[in-house]
């Protein structure tokens, strides 16, 4: 029977994240109709023998790949390259899937041609307890959208087009992928980005399908770990600038501005971890001028849209207010009220 869609779990030393991952993917509605792809990727605790259980236990549904240490944008490019059915979709070891929403999602995808298809997704912090809900919130789903459509109404739309909730089309994956680059930490923007910009056609699902784990001091996405690794955001920021000359879209096109605004959250992000997280607040300054300086001259519509907020960074920075303070202003209902932005309920 063909394989509706291909999950795709690079794994690096996750051992004790790896069962809890590939456990959630067991649901009896749907074996036959799902692959799951353990990329095990160079690692040196028991990642390959955790695994290789789940391969044991369905071999029509588990596989595994195992290839020296080339980091997750390495895993990912080993994994997509071998999916084989007709959607994939990327999840990290230490997260996890709605189990009893696999049906729901299949029976989505089966008729479905769009380029790329929209699930919700979760946060879930385990310092805290907090859940968040990540959604898209189109005027109607089971339809397709264009681009165009996506780009007049981001806000519907931009908390489902990340890593996380963005699920492709094999075909159409493998049509426009880029190589993402090895052994660099938030390759992953490329992945939710080069592809997606190509799209006819986007499919949100009313489903919620993706955990994303967070709170954990160890992971990239924690403050200390994005100052440390600061110099993997600017070799991501870099490739985005070098693959914008290798895209054939028309400047104007909506697939253009998806690219330049996707592009802009890398930058943001780049750029509130040098101002807002960098003890040196002068050496902050130079970083962030730096970057956007080099954005103004390469991609001068990303820095069009990042220019404002960057400047009230960089007031935040003078001022010697850290990224707590904007985190509790960028939470606030009156933040979220003046930009329009959904609740996370």
């Amino acid at each position: 029977m063909e394989k509706i869609i291909s999950f795709i779990v690079p794994s690096y030393n996750c051992e004790k994240f790896l069962d809890k991952c590939l456990t959630s993917f067991i649901n009896q509605e749907v074996m036959d109709k799902i692959e799951v792809i353990t990329v095990n990727d160079g690692s040196e605790d028991s990642t390959l023998s955790v695994a290789e259980k789940y391969c044991q236990m369905y071999p029509d549904s588990f596989r595994v790949i195992s290839q020296e240490n080339k980091g997750h944008g390495g895993a990912l490019n080993t994994g997509c390259s071998a999916a084989q059915g007709k959607f994939l979709k990327a999840v990290d070891a230490d997260d996890w899937v709605e189990t009893e929403n696999l049906p729901g999602l299949i029976e989505q995808l089966e008729n479905c041609r769009a380029d790329v298809a929209l699930a919700h997704h979760y946060t879930r912090d385990q310092l805290t307890g907090e859940v968040k809900k990540w959604r898209s919130f189109p005027e109607e789903f089971g339809v397709s959208y264009t681009m165009e459509q996506v780009m007049s109404s981001w806000k519907s739309f931009d908390r489902s087009l990340t890593f996380h909730g963005i699920i492709y089309r094999t075909d159409f994956y493998k049509a426009h992928c880029m190589q993402l680059p090895e052994h660099v930490f938030y390759e992953d923007h490329l992945y939710a980005t080069v592809p997606c910009c190509y799209a006819q056609s986007v499919f949100p699902i009313d489903i919620f399908l993706y955990n994303y784990r967070i709170g954990d001091s160890s992971q990239s996405v924690s403050d200390i770990n994005q100052l440390r690794r600061i110099s993997h955001t600017a070799k991501v920021l870099d490739c985005f600038i070098r693959q914008m000359d290798k895209l054939s879209l028309d400047e104007d096109s909506a697939g253009m501005r998806f690219y330049c605004m996707k592009a802009q959250g890398l930058l943001l992000s780049f750029v509130t971890t040098a101002l807002l997280v960098e003890k040196d607040r002068t050496k902050g300054r130079r970083m962030g001028d730096l970057m956007m300086e080099k954005f103004r001259r390469s991609m001068p519509e990303t820095y069009r849209l990042a220019v404002r907020q960057y400047s009230v960074f960089r007031s935040m920075n003078l001022l010697g207010l850290s990224k707590n303070a904007w985190t509790a202003v960028k939470d606030s209902e009156l933040y979220n009220k003046l930009r329009n932005n959904h609740d996370f309920n």
